[in-house]
């Protein structure tokens, strides 16, 4: 059973190299494709949006598939979308190619954590899932940075089509190690409609969107930033990316083996709160490594651990709408970074990359203030009903 968990935690390292290898290769894809930063991040927007739109579209429309069939074909797509995008002509198809990718990182994420919940005992699913999800976690630390290197090293062509054979090898690993016939239960209609009439609720799920918006206003653009302020080499800028990788692993480990304790609404706020730290500070790494070494690690440590923690607070405010806000939580998360990446791309094509830092600490600290009213609002809620 284990091996059967670790095809769908490879898949995930596929799905999440191919995400966040852009930001990685923004200075080698602008220049080769002739165009700015800013339409650079498009393509990171463009993406996040296509995920967030068809996310909870597609998780209803193929609960009827066999999971085998529709993992497998959701990481065919995305290794065939990764060969076509190395083979674009030019921008504006590899955008397109790009679109098309992101709706098999939208079928396959989501599905893999529901699948391997339908693999094991009740009692041992949160670990089946944790370990699923740690595909994610190994492709921050190992994936990106390694992307970034060869995007540089290779050229972002070769980069593209190494995910895309990487994908089609997990695939058929999937094919082989998954067990056919399984299925999930189609999407509640009355749970939708319960969690859109709970305002605690969608108030914590805003709280993904907007500290997402703030991260990658400034992520996005991060090879950028590094060239531009400390004038980081290709191999400098990799090592950051593997910093930040490392840290944010740390910062997801630390946060769940606190988070029964303190909570996951403080775990995020905390998590936040070393965000909003580095992104605030991030000024002073002009001219400086070790600042921007020392930032680079704090921003990561709570960049990871936030997502975390809000996918247990939702559960925990509402078991019963667990199924619905969790998803609604995804495309929260994709609808920040689509709007961050597009909001960042029009700060550094009018006003350079100086004070992009601001532009994303502003959104953060309104997420933590969010995060608090929702906790306010819920708790004044468990009173008057105990009352």
């Amino acid at each position: 059973m284990q091996s059967r968990l670790w095809t769908l935690t490879l898949g995930n390292f596929a799905i999440g190299t191919g995400v966040m290898i852009v930001p990685g290769m923004l200075n080698e894809l602008s220049a080769d494709l002739a165009v700015s930063p800013a339409r650079v991040g498009l393509l990171i927007s463009a993406f996040a949006m296509t995920i967030c739109v068809t996310g909870p579209l597609l998780a209803g429309w193929t609960s009827a598939v066999d999971r085998r069939k529709l993992l497998t074909a959701s990481l065919l797509l995305y290794g065939i979308m990764h060969l076509l995008a190395a083979l674009a002509p030019g921008y504006d198809v590899l955008l397109a190619a790009r679109m098309l990718t992101a709706i098999g990182a939208a079928v396959f994420t989501a599905q893999a954590a529901a699948t391997a919940g339908l693999m094991v005992p009740p009692e041992t699913r949160g670990k089946a899932i944790n370990l699923v999800f740690l595909g994610w976690s190994i492709a921050a630390v190992v994936g990106t940075p390694l992307g970034a290197y060869l995007g540089a090293h290779i050229g972002w062509r070769p980069t593209l089509a190494l995910v895309g054979l990487l994908s089609a090898l997990f695939a058929a690993g999937v094919w082989l190690q998954i067990p056919p016939k399984l299925f999930v239960a189609p999407m509640d209609r009355a749970a939708w409609k319960v969690l859109f009439a709970d305002t605690p609720l969608l108030l914590a799920i805003s709280v993904t969107a907007i500290q997402a918006l703030g991260m990658f206003t400034v992520f996005s653009y991060m090879a950028l930033l590094l060239k531009d302020f400390i004038g980081a080499s290709p191999a400098v800028i990799s090592m950051m990316f593997l910093c930040f990788g490392i840290t944010g692993v740390l910062g997801n480990v630390i946060g769940a083996r606190v988070m029964d304790r303190v909570g996951p609404m403080r775990v995020g706020v905390a998590a936040m709160g070393c965000m909003l730290v580095a992104v605030a500070l991030w000024p002073l790494t002009r001219g400086s490594l070790p600042a921007t070494v020392i930032l680079t690690l704090v921003w990561g440590l709570g960049c990871f651990a936030v997502n975390g923690s809000q996918q247990a607070r939702l559960v925990a405010m509402a078991p019963q709408l667990a199924s619905a806000s969790v998803s609604l939580n995804s495309s929260a998360i994709y609808l920040g970074q689509a709007a961050g990446a597009f909001i960042g791309g029009l700060i550094v094509s009018t006003a350079g990359t100086a004070h992009l830092s601001f532009y994303g600490a502003v959104p953060i600290a309104a997420a933590i203030a969010v995060s608090l009213y929702a906790s306010s609002l819920a708790n004044r809620r468990r009173l008057a009903e105990a009352a």
